[in-house]
Formats: structure tokens, sequence, C-alpha cells
């Protein structure tokens, strides 16, 4: 049974905020979800809030609060800088202070794998894995300063260090490999016999209450469901989206003066190098706490996305 518990999850408008709201209401707990890029349902628990320009204890609600799960967040990097950061770093403090008011019992960072740089690429990156300060995209570097800024508050925390999320409206893998099958413009450096590691979005939400109910892990932990080879991750979308797997080689990087690096170097870097991050110390954590919740299978990840994409 199910211990009710009184948590507030920011970034419920979005993707993975949405998948992690809806499982923890669906589970009985009592929700109070953020929104910003629409409406508030407020019989669904919702609050609209800017958390760049609105005081935070002006509109939530005060009272004790067991847990924070921050999922707001900028992923889009044609983005101004300041406006990254001014979500992914400011929000997050944000957050922190109104937590530390409500005497919060343990804040979820929802991080990434981005945290990590240039070293998001490779196989077995760790939670040792150095954490990147200056050389690095804006969104990377925001999440790494925003997860500095948990670590040096006074509450007890996780950090999720998510790698691709792929599912029913995720905003960056399946446009681009989906993209790439229907354009004909699909493409990959090498074999691509590479393990890559990621999060399906029908597993964001029992994954995460495993670690609300776990508690905090006081550190990093890097937060996958499967590891999958990048070949084998590619024909599923094919596959799915009933369109002939062909694969092209590396064309010259166009896309990165038009704009599109982050898709460019997605599809050339998991081909060539894969993206592994091991989930021990994360089963380790959630089995000292006897949490094993059951997990969907990653080719209906795949399936929800293609379906889903217009």
């Amino acid at each position: 049974m199910v211990t009710s518990k009184r948590i507030v999850v920011t970034g419920a408008d979005g993707c993975v905020g949405g998948a992690i709201a809806e499982h923890l209401r669906a589970a009985g707990h009592q929700v109070v979800a953020q929104v910003f890029g629409r409406a508030a349902v407020p019989e669904r628990g919702e609050v609209r809030l800017d958390l760049t320009r609105e005081r935070v204890e002006d509109v939530l609600p005060r009272g004790p609060v067991d847990a924070i799960v921050h999922a707001a967040g900028v992923v889009n990097p044609r983005v101004p800088d300041a406006v990254m950061f001014g979500v992914n770093t400011g929000g997050t403090e944000a957050m922190l202070r109104w937590g530390e008011a409500q005497g919060c019992g343990h804040f979820v960072q929802i991080s990434s794998v981005s945290v990590y740089g240039a070293r998001a690429l490779g196989q077995g990156r760790v939670e040792g894995t150095h954490r990147i300060r200056f050389a690095a995209l804006a969104y990377g570097r925001s999440k790494a300063l925003a997860e500095v800024r948990v670590e040096h508050a006074r509450l007890p925390y996780s950090l999720l260090r998510l790698p691709m999320v792929i599912g029913r409206g995720d905003v960056f893998t399946t446009p681009a490999v989906l993209g790439g099958l229907r354009g004909g413009t699909l493409f990959m450096s090498g074999p691509g016999d590479v393990s890559t590691s990621m999060i399906g979005v029908p597993n964001l939400g029992p994954l995460t209450e495993a670690v609300v109910s776990a508690g905090p892990a006081q550190g990093p932990l890097n937060f996958a469901d499967h590891h999958v080879v990048w070949r084998a991750l590619l024909a599923e979308y094919a596959a799915a989206a009933q369109l002939p797997f062909d694969v092209k080689r590396p064309p010259l990087p166009t896309d990165v003066l038009r704009g599109r690096a982050s898709e460019y170097f997605l599809l050339y870097g998991m081909s060539r190098f894969g993206g592994e991050f091991p989930t021990d110390a994360l089963d380790a954590h959630l089995a000292r706490a006897g949490q094993r919740p059951p997990l969907t299978d990653w080719r209906v990840a795949v399936r929800d996305a293609v379906d889903g994409s217009p």
C-alpha cells in the first residue's frame, strides 16, 4: 500500500514533468503541479507560475511538503543563453529557497547526463565522471550549475541524471531520428553497434516515485531504464514508423551551419561512440529501500513516440 505524500512537481506541462506528475497523482499522492506553457487546471492541483519572474511563495500553496520533483527546464538549444540559465539554474534556485522555507524533506532534481559535457559520449560513464564547468553548450552548463546549487542548499536531495528521453512528447531524440527516417537523411558514423542509455516516458513516473520512496541519495544517480544498441534503436524507430531502415554515411556538417548542431551531433556521436551510463548506483539505492518498480519495455516507448509524432 502506498503512503500518500505531498509532492510538488515543476514543469508538469512538459514531457518529463507531465509524466511524473500524472503517475504520482494516479498512485494516490497529493500533487501540486507547476505549469507555465499553458493554463493551469486547478482540479488537478495545478498552478501556473513563471519561475524566472514571479515569487514562488506568492503562488505555490504553503505548508509541509514531503518532496519536490524539480523537472522544469528549457531544452531547446536555440533559445538565448540568458533564458536557458534563467530557467534551468535560476528556477532551481527559486525552488530551493521555497523548499527550505516549507521544510521539504527531499529535493529531487531532474538533471541530465549533459553535465558530463563531451564525456557524455562513450561507454561506462559513471556518476564520478567529471562534471563540466565551462566548455560545453549552454544547456549542459546550466544543468551542471543547477546541480551545484542543489548540493550547496540545506535540503536533502537526489540528482537524477537523465539520458535520452524517448516516448510520447519527447522533444529531441524522436524529432531527430524520425525526421531523418522520413526525409531520407538518417545517417550513422560507423556500424552503430555501441550501447546507448535511455529512459522511456512510461517509466519516468514509476522510477521517480521509487526514488522519492527510497529517500535522498545525497548525490547523483544515472537515471536510465534500458541500455540499447544504437543501431537496434534506430531500426525499432523505422519498424514503428513503417519506414525503410535506410541509413547513410555522415554528410558534411551543413546542419551545424543551419542551427541544427545538436541534432547532427546526436546522430554522429551516438552512432560512433554511444552514450552508456551505468545505473548500478541507482539500482543499489532503490534495492536498499526495497524499491523494485516494474518497468515497461523500451520498444513500447519508441512506438509511443512515433504514434505521438505529427
